[in-house]
């Protein structure tokens, strides 16, 4: 099953929207991963050195930000497919900016006691709540925008920029940190802050796209909070199929970004810049291969490249997990890469799956769908890595994920296969119209022998 290629070029207006919002969607990533993937550092500044539950409290400042995003999904969805998709990425990107200019003036908890920690939770709450809305409002609004099969590879450009964001976080705030090892952390965030604000900025000269103005102009009414929300059940199959599916990217994501640069520090006592410098390292290889599975989607169908992702996890983490077994700089590094290569994100499957959701409540059952699945599975692998430090158990974990993501790949009822069932459908129905019309003209042709 393979896509046909459009040699067509997009119009230079759809260009210019698609790089604005990809910008935008990098530029929110920058602000947001910062404290991520500095929280080897803001952990000993914001939470109490002597404090027998330090390693809980360090995941929990992980997963915070992550945490609040079920409400903000609940909050933006209803905002996006009311008002519209542009307004959304206008918000989450000036609330990024606001957040990132406070976090590097909060005194440390050494000067401020808990005060300090709450303030920090409470900006990373609300950059929690700003990114609840900003990465699937940037895939919707590419999916409704760029024709096919363009869209698989543009669509891929919002991973790899979410990538890229991460990466130059990392980049730069291991460049700070290794220039003044005592306020260097602070410097990313002002440069966060500044181009949130420019992002902002450049979002205001976004158009609504056509699809969402057409279903918005058809509706004889306004639509109330609750019809959005009562379509997300299980009733509708999608809904956990989608859940499913988005198992292991946030596994993979929590694994190899929090979990094993937190074991180099800790266990294998590498300094801190060179953690992150090995992060950015691999950060960068995951975003070549995210552009990469972008490419393919232009000549093979994005599920069969989703679904060879999902098997070769299947066979390679009992492998990758003995190179975990011997616990250096490098197995760890090779388990990093091979896992978010292979396991970080749905790509290039996302306009599909967005397309199979009408666009009436499509942000709102997408995005609470992203957002519940993250912030739990954040919070359930974070226990398990606390738990489980054996490579046995861990992949486990890493098989059991991979698992439950092919199950609700081939559990997804996709806007492909459901046109293509109902194409079926319409031809054995249009048959039957046939084959009554011939027996209904050679009855009457019988009847008129007769005569």
């Amino acid at each position: 099953m393979s896509v046909n290629s459009a040699d067509t070029a997009l119009p230079k207006e759809i260009k210019k929207s698609v790089a604005i919002v990809l910008i935008g969607n990098f530029l929110d990533f920058f602000d947001l991963l910062l404290a991520v993937h500095l929280t080897v550092v803001l952990s000993t500044i914001f939470i109490p050195p002597d404090s027998p539950h330090k390693v809980l409290m360090t995941a929990f400042m992980f997963c915070s930000s992550f945490c609040i995003r079920p409400l903000a999904a609940l909050f933006w969805g209803y905002v996006g497919d009311t008002i519209g998709r542009v307004p959304v990425l206008i918000s989450t990107t000036f609330l990024m900016s606001i957040s990132c200019l406070i976090i590097p003036n909060i005194p440390p908890y050494a000067e401020w006691g808990a005060l300090s920690a709450v303030l920090f939770l409470s900006m990373r709450l609300v950059q929690g709540f700003a990114s609840g809305g900003e990465c699937i409002a940037a895939d919707v609004f590419i999916t409704e925008t760029v024709p096919k099969p363009k869209v698989y590879f543009y669509s891929a450009l919002v991973e790899a920029t979410c990538s890229l964001g991460g990466l130059v976080a990392c980049g730069v705030g291991a460049l700070c940190i290794f220039l003044s090892p005592e306020n260097g952390w602070k410097i990313p965030f002002y440069i966060g802050s500044g181009v949130a604000v420019l992002g902002t900025i450049a979002r205001k000269t976004l158009k609504e796209t056509p699809e969402f103005l057409k279903t918005l102009h058809s509706r004889e009414k306004k639509k109330r909070p609750a019809d959005f929300y009562g379509s997300i059940n299980y009733k509708n199959r999608n809904i956990p199929a989608l859940f499913a599916m988005y198992f292991f990217p946030a596994v993979s994501f929590y694994f190899c970004l929090a979990y094993l640069p937190s074991v180099l520090v800790n266990q294998l006592k590498v300094e801190t810049n060179w953690v992150m410098a090995q992060t950015t390292l691999v950060l960068f290889i995951v975003m070549c291969a995210e552009i990469g599975y972008g490419a393919l989607g232009l000549k093979i169908h994005p599920f069969r490249i989703v679904k060879f992702k999902l098997i070769a996890l299947l066979c390679v983490v009992p492998l990758i997990m003995l190179f975990y077994k011997e616990h250096t700089v490098l197995s760890i590094f090779i388990v990093q890469v091979i896992v978010n290569v292979l396991g970080q994100g749905l790509t290039p499957y996302t306009p599909i799956i967005n397309k199979s959701f009408p666009v009436f409540g499509r942000y709102t059952n997408l995005l609470f769908v992203w957002a519940f699945s993250h912030s739990l599975m954040y919070l359930f692998t974070a226990y398990v890595c606390d738990q489980v430090t054996t490579f046995y158990g861990l992949g486990a974990l890493l098989c059991g994920a991979a698992s439950i993501s092919l199950i609700g790949l081939y559990s997804f009822v996709s806007a492909d296969k459901a046109d293509s069932y109902s194409g079926i459908k319409a031809d054995e129905e249009n048959d039957f119209d046939a084959k009554q019309q011939v027996r209904e003209v050679k009855k009457w042709l019988k009847n008129i022998s007769h005569l």
